[in-house]
Formats: C-alpha cells, structure tokens, sequence
C-alpha cells in the first residue's frame, strides 16, 4: 500500500522528476486536462482530445484515498493548532487538489463529481469544521444603532420640505 502511494505521487508531480517551474507545472496541466484558469477558457471548444467514459467510481475512491492519505500525513505534520490558518494549509489544500484532478484526469472521470465532491466534504468536516471564518465582533452600543435608524428618516421631510421651498420661489 505504501509503495503504491509512493508510485502516485511521482506519477502525479511531473515537476519532482523533471525539475519543472511550478508556472512550467501549470502549462502542463492545462494541456493535460480539465482544469481551467481565467486567462485559459478553451475548455468551450469542443474539439477536445479527451474523451470520457464510465468513470469507476471504486477505483476512483481508491485512487482519491491516497490524495486523502497524502493530505492527513501533510496535516498531521502541520498541526492542529494551525488548521484554522489558511495561509499555513493552502498549500496541502492545493496539492490535494493537483493530485484528486489528475486522479480524475487519469482514470478519465470529469472533475468535480460526486466522488471526489463527498472526499473534500469529509475532509472539510475533519479539518475544518471547528474554523471560525468571521471574528466575533461586538454589538454596537444602542444608541448608535437608534441614531443611525432614526437620522436618515427624520432628514426625510426636512428635504422634502426643501424641495418644495424651492420649487415654489420659482413660481
């Protein structure tokens, strides 16, 4: 099992073999399958070299438990304490993501599917459940909230009142 994963990784990172740059890393994948970046839209055109068929959904959880494995082994490392701190996690997140597409890419399957949509929801439950996204801001004093209501409706009728002021020495 140990070797296999091992076998996965090298397969899936092209750039540990060949030295690539991460934006040589890049141009690869958009050549290789279906991942589309915003200056990159030719995933409309309908000429596209990749065929797909019936995606086995065992082999494709199988191959997906291994990004997972990669993924718990990359986070356990990290920490608990630093799972909530994305600029600490983003990178084990981006390589879970390279290795699920071109485990995809690989067995022919279309990227996002439910598959791999179920992988990152337990992923997302065990890691990042207890994360709290907004920080805990305080009520505004009462007051300040009743002056902020009641000054815009108040000024209402002074404009109003204004407005026909002036449309009157007009006349």
């Amino acid at each position: 099992m140990l070797h296999l994963s091992g076998l996965l990784l090298l397969l899936l990172d092209p750039s540990m073999i060949c030295g690539q740059t991460m934006q040589d890393y890049r141009i690869v994948l958009e050549e290789r399958h279906n991942v589309t970046y915003e200056d990159n839209e030719n995933f409309q055109n309908q000429d596209s070299p990749i065929h797909y068929s019936y995606c086995h959904e065992e082999v494709l959880n199988y191959y997906g438990g291994l990004c997972w494995e990669i993924f718990n082994v990359n986070m356990s490392e990290l920490g608990k304490d630093n799972w909530c701190n994305m600029e600490m996690v983003i990178r084990n997140y981006n390589m879970l993501t390279e290795c699920v597409e071109n485990v995809c890419y690989a067995l022919k399957c279309f990227y996002p599917n439910h598959v791999m949509e179920e992988l990152f929801v337990r992923i997302h439950q065990q890691y990042f459940s207890s994360c709290n996204n907004e920080e805990d801001l305080p009520d505004a004093p009462a007051g300040v909230v009743l002056i902020s209501t009641l000054l815009p409706i108040l000024l209402i009728p002074f404009i109003v009142y204004i407005v026909i002021w002036k449309s009157s020495l007009r006349d």
